[in-house]
């Protein structure tokens, strides 16, 4: 079934950006820490930590990039093609990671970056917040010492409206302000020779 995408307007966007980092700000005083970088799961999640660290005033970012390809022999991989963790030495005993990513659908680009940050700093805290979660898709409250999301979407789900309302749930799979139709229908940028050049 093909998904249905409805654009995401500015001025929604900006009201999940408020919402995560209302919640987020209270976890911070409320448990006395100080996020030390915040980590944009590289492409989708930039923006939003972008907005979330000029509101939360955090300063140093360490984006990790993990991407689904499509190989020319036919294989599919999720892997993690940029990590920021090769060129820094971080020696706080217990430093704390702030993920952000856009889209949360089967969570496993966030599980690889949660395991990276566990293998390099093995007391580090990590939090993580996601605009969106498709309903039913993994979380890692177990295994990490917060997480948040602002709305859940229908995605793979394909629960009718009437059930989406029931459970209060966006039947839309939402299109960002910085996405591209075609590129989401397409899974252009998922292609090998646009990754590896």
């Amino acid at each position: 079934m093909q998904k249905n995408y409805k654009k995401m307007e500015h001025n929604e966007f900006l009201q999940h950006i408020d919402k995560l980092c209302n919640h987020l700000r209270k976890y911070i005083q409320d448990n006395k820490i100080k996020i030390d970088y915040i980590c944009p799961v590289l492409r989708s999640g930039a923006v939003p930590a972008t907005y979330i660290s000029n509101k939360l005033n955090i300063i140093k970012f360490l984006p990790i990039q993990v991407k689904h390809i499509a190989y020319k022999n036919g294989e599919n991989k999720i892997e993690m093609i940029f990590n920021p963790f090769d060129s820094i030495e971080i020696n706080k005993k217990e430093p704390v990671f702030l993920l952000v990513e856009a889209l949360h659908r089967t969570g496993t680009s966030v599980e690889i970056c949660i395991n990276e940050i566990k293998n390099r700093y093995k007391n580090a805290k990590i939090l993580y917040v996601c605009l969106t979660k498709e309903y039913g898709s993994r979380d890692f409250r177990d295994i990490i010492e917060y997480e948040d999301v602002a709305f859940y979407y229908n995605g793979n789900n394909e629960f009718s409206k009437e059930k989406c309302k029931e459970l209060n749930v966006e039947y839309h799979s939402p299109l960002f302000l910085w996405e591209d139709l075609q590129t989401e229908l397409e899974h252009l940028d998922d292609l090998e020779e646009n990754i590896f050049f």
